[in-house]
């Protein structure tokens, strides 16, 4: 097994099979984004990646040393203590994720566990292994279609404090401000809240950021908060697109304005009127004010990821993966 703070730029690409692998057959990814980020960062950062690559001598890179290996699976533990991972479907069952939870939990017996998808042999393995669920990821998606007005029949909602501003993300202009009232929105979330001025830029530096798509709220030229959507392409180009609501998020001193709810209805219209198909979001299972808010707005619940921890006396087992 391969751990190290930094894979090889060579390491890479095999990795980004064993996900390709893992999705097709499972039909969730078995990273999160943090992750993604973090597996291909250009320096270590402080995730911990932990690789079991196929060394038999059939294996892609046998013959050719400058090739690597097939990746059969693969973890990362980020910095937070959050971790995931893959098994390669061909060689499930065979004691691969046993050997990766007991290498993570040996570093990080802390470590928080993502089982996307919470597909039932994922839940299963790792409650075998004396885990237990501590967090709920919810998805939410709504079909917006095209009102008469292209609009999804979604109403303009404006704010109740008529001094509050519906614009557009400048990024010269609100960066830091973002960043600020990102950190003051999200101040008990484990990862959103930690968001740096770097991270922002590293976001809007991918191909699918797009300013427009970036809703702000603001009273007297200050940001108070935003409703930022990220777009995705269609797999199948005869079928419209989806877009994600990537996050939202208001100050807390600008809480019962409707600024969120004013921000979403700007943002869906958008979309519709764009041709988006649908749009997708990710809330918190025990955000109750949040999962109101969205099912007020059309959102139904399409899947969730659970979380989870070592439990009290749970240690090494040779059980193996599901």
């Amino acid at each position: 097994m391969i751990v190290t703070d930094e894979l090889r730029p060579a390491q890479r690409p095999a990795v980004d099979l064993l996900l390709e692998r893992t999705r097709a057959h499972d039909g969730v990814a078995a990273l999160d984004e943090a992750a993604l980020f973090a597996l291909h960062a250009e320096r270590a950062d402080g995730t911990l990646h932990l690789l079991l690559a196929d060394s038999s001598s059939d294996s892609p890179g046998s013959a050719d040393s400058s090739a690597p290996a097939r990746a059969l699976a693969y973890a990362s533990v980020l910095p937070d203590g959050t971790a995931q991972g893959a098994v390669d479907p061909e060689v499930r069952r065979r004691g691969l994720g046993s050997r990766l939870l007991d290498a993570v939990l040996e570093r990080r017996p802390d470590a928080g566990i993502w089982a996307h998808g919470a597909l039932d042999a994922s839940l299963a393995f790792l409650r075998e292994r004396g885990l237990e669920p501590v967090r709920e990821l919810l998805t939410m998606r709504r079909v917006l279609g095209q009102g008469a007005d292209g609009d999804a029949g979604i109403p303009a909602r404006e704010p109740r404090d008529p001094a509050i501003a519906l614009d557009a993300f400048d990024p010269a202009r609100d960066a830091d401000a973002w960043v600020r009232v990102n950190a003051r929105a999200f101040a008990g979330h484990p990862e959103q809240g930690r968001l740096t001025r770097a991270d922002l830029d590293e976001r809007m530096a991918q191909p699918w950021f797009r300013a427009d798509d970036l809703h702000v709220a603001r009273r007297d030229g200050e940001l108070l908060g935003f409703v930022w959507v990220k777009r995705e392409e269609a797999e199948d180009p005869r079928s419209a697109p989806d877009a994600e609501i990537y996050a939202v998020g208001t100050d807390p001193d600008a809480a019962g304005q409707g600024v969120a709810g004013a921000l979403l209805n700007r943002a869906l219209r958008a979309l519709a009127a764009d041709g988006v198909g649908a749009a997708t979001l990710y809330v918190e299972g025990d955000n109750t004010p949040a999962l109101g808010l969205y099912e007020h707005l059309g959102f139904d619940v399409s899947g969730r990821d659970l979380q989870f921890r070592r439990g009290r006396g749970a240690g090494s087992s040779d059980a193996t993966d599901a």
